[in-house]
């Protein structure tokens, strides 16, 4: 008969019918296994070729390929030619010795693999830890060799459970996974030459993307910005529907230049949200795009340095830093809340007055009277010191002790009227002094964060009934503060 030398693809396609037909014979066995042997040494190189030339997105590099294998050793043998990888790895089904041998005479030799890169495995078929220990063995020595290694598992052969079980082990060791597929012919029993495919399959995790998406909600929820907006644009680049991922990376660079005021990167940082916010309209509770729309509005304000705006953000800075447990941010905030609200109301009086340089005639056209009621102020809260003059600059505690002896509307309803409230705030001021953050070496405690974040929401709210008369901070803030995954309604 025709050995298939110098014929055409099609005509040696008819060959192979024609023996699984039993018209033609090609050596021994039964006519599917002549047709096999046939298609092995006259077809499979051709089909390789063709699934290479039509597979987008091929592995330009494959260390290993791992492969179940079953009755027939076709399929094993077409993906290693189109893989061409450095390694194969058979796992055999029972009785599939034939097969294995099959498999060797073509993936072994001058153009293909060298014989100690072909291995046989053997395992419990029912078992998946069986497979699984098979292919992480296989994947631990690879590593030892080369960390970078590209590896794969081709599931197409053998039992359905043992494919079914080797994709678990791809899932769960994060390999590619891949199938070869065709259209079956009844008569040739098996798929029509030249018209498979190969699938590459990402791994569920990747193509999906859920257990992925939720370590980076965990780190998002827990303040980690940065490491949350890497898995985020990772995961845009994998996922089948990448939306959501680019949405929450944009909102992880938005809320991380926020949290380091970063004034600088929050342009684009805004922009970005704002890119990937409309794909998200549907997914997103409409209580959370209100809040989105009020905090990008918000955040344009701070990028043109409004007062009011970084007045908030240092508490609203304050409130997330205590809540994820970073407690000396927390008390730089509570500190700076406090100090923007009592040197807003003094700079308040005379827009001129520079509280880093004061001049006292600014405030009062009485300077000495000004000075013996500070005096005053600082006798009750210390014990009197002769010659204690105005302060050359003001802090927080400073500041509330002009106030107090100005008799300045905001000392009563923030706390600051008495000697008693005045050294409350002298005591707080002074642990945040001693913070690492500040001046000193101390950690600050999670009592004295709260302690420091209560005292600067009640001077921010007395500060505010005052200058913004009619506003509801509490409102304010509530619809600024960060969004969590959970509002999202994830």
């Amino acid at each position: 008969m025709a050995d298939g030398t110098e014929l055409t693809f099609d005509q040696r396609m008819e060959i192979m019918r024609s023996i699984t037909l039993g018209s033609e014979t090609y050596g021994e066995g039964i006519a599917y296994e002549q047709a096999t042997r046939f298609y092995l040494e006259h077809l499979v190189d051709e089909c390789a070729e063709r699934i290479r030339m039509d597979c987008p997105g091929l592995p330009s590099r494959v260390d290993l390929l791992i492969s179940v294998t079953g009755f027939s050793p076709r399929p094993t043998i077409v993906v290693c030619k189109v893989l061409q990888p450095r390694r194969l790895v058979v796992i055999p089904s029972e009785n599939a010795r034939g097969s294995v041998n099959d498999i060797a005479r073509h993936v072994i030799g001058p153009t293909g693999l060298q014989q100690a890169d072909f291995v046989q495995r053997r395992c419990t078929p029912t078992d998946p830890l069986s497979i699984y220990h098979v292919v992480k063995d296989e994947l631990e020595l690879l590593a030892r060799e080369d960390e970078r290694a590209v590896s794969y598992i081709d599931i197409t052969g053998g039992r359905k459970v043992m494919s079914a079980t080797a994709a678990l082990a791809a899932w769960q060791l994060d390999l590619g996974l891949c199938y070869l597929d065709g259209e079956w012919d009844p008569v040739l029993r098996q798929a029509v030459p030249g018209r498979d495919r190969l699938l590459l399959l990402d791994n569920p995790t990747s193509l999906f993307g859920e257990q992925e998406m939720n370590a980076a909600d965990h780190a998002f929820d827990g303040g980690a910005y940065e490491a949350a907006r890497n898995r985020f644009d990772e995961l845009a680049v994998r996922l089948a529907r990448p939306i959501e991922a680019r949405f929450w990376g944009a909102l992880s660079r938005l809320y991380q230049a926020w949290c380091d005021l970063d004034l600088v990167s929050l342009p684009d940082a805004i922009d970005g949200v704002r890119r990937t916010l409309s794909p998200m309209q549907r997914q997103l509770p409409a209580s959370a795009a209100t809040r989105l729309a009020a905090q990008l509005e918000f955040l344009e304000q701070l990028v043109n340095r409004d007062p009011r705006a970084l007045l908030l953000s240092f508490n609203l800075l304050d409130d997330h830093y205590r809540k994820v447990g970073r407690h000396d941010f927390a008390a730089l905030f509570s500190y700076r809340t406090i100090e923007r609200c009592l040197v807003g109301r003094l700079a308040a009086q005379n827009p001129t007055f520079d509280p880093k340089a004061p001049s006292y005639d600014l405030l009062t056209n009485d300077v000495p009277a000004l000075r013996q009621a500070y005096r005053s102020v600082c006798d009750a809260v210390d014990g009197p010191k002769p010659g204690r003059a105005l302060p050359r600059n003001l802090g927080v505690f400073a500041a509330a002790a002009l106030l107090q002896a100005q008799g300045d509307a905001v000392t009563d309803p923030a706390e600051l009227a008495t000697a008693t409230d005045l050294q409350e705030l002298r005591k707080l001021a002074e642990a945040r002094n001693q913070s690492v953050l500040a001046h000193g070496e101390e950690s600050v405690s999670p009592k004295i964060s709260a302690d420091l974040n209560r005292k600067a929401l009640r001077v921010l709210r007395a500060y505010w009934q005052l200058t913004y008369p009619g506003e509801d901070l509490d409102g304010i803030r509530a619809e600024l503060a960060f969004l969590s995954a959970e509002d999202s309604g994830k």
